[in-house]
């Protein structure tokens, strides 16, 4: 069983790591080309923050921080602001809502758009000031209040798109792992 059960692991950290990629993939799809075009008085709606807020709210403080910390990078990549700071944000944010939230009940009907508003919200006030640290002082020369307003309102309504992305992409592997350990342990079902 130890061989067996330390490949079988292996697999599945492997087959999770795709699982993220490919959400992060999407996600910066959508948002090159669905999101950027939707402007609203210069702002824009923002799939990234969605990313660590929903893993963290599935998988606790260090998943979030892993996942902020790559799809940042991921989001840097297309991002003309100084590289790095998308991942650092995100890994912040991340580890944040996951450690902040971690004595709430995740089945709340509040703790989502909650989390996603205030998240959000935090991390692109972060996200502007650090930028304006790093000298691009025009990240703080913006609307703050349509951007917030913006943010706020996209980030409620995808939310729950992103959570379920997120919760097949995480959560996934403890779920079938929770099914295995109900089986006869010979099954080689799964």
């Amino acid at each position: 069983m130890g061989a067996g059960a330390v490949s079988g692991e292996r697999t599945m950290s492997a087959r999770s790591i795709v699982r993220l990629t490919f959400v992060v993939f999407v996600a910066l799809l959508v948002q090159s080309t669905v999101m950027l075009p939707l402007r609203f008085d210069g702002a824009h709606p923002d799939l990234l923050w969605l990313l660590p807020i929903t893993a963290a709210l599935l998988a606790g403080p260090q998943t979030g921080a892993i996942v902020g910390f790559w799809a940042g990078l991921a989001f840097d990549l297309v991002l003309p602001t100084p590289f790095g700071l998308s991942a650092l944000v995100g890994c912040l944010l991340g580890y944040s809502v996951g450690a902040a939230t971690a004595a709430v009940d995740k089945r709340a009907v509040w703790l989502k758009p909650v989390a996603a508003l205030m998240g959000s919200v935090a991390a692109d006030m972060l996200f502007a000031v650090l930028g304006a640290v790093l000298g691009q002082q025009q990240m703080v020369q913006i609307d703050f209040l349509s951007l917030f307003s913006v943010i706020a309102v996209s980030s409620i309504i995808l939310v729950l798109p992103v959570n379920r992305l997120m919760r097949w992409a995480v959560t996934s592997e403890a779920h079938r792992r929770s099914l295995v350990s109900a089986q006869p342990a010979e099954s080689g079902l799964w």
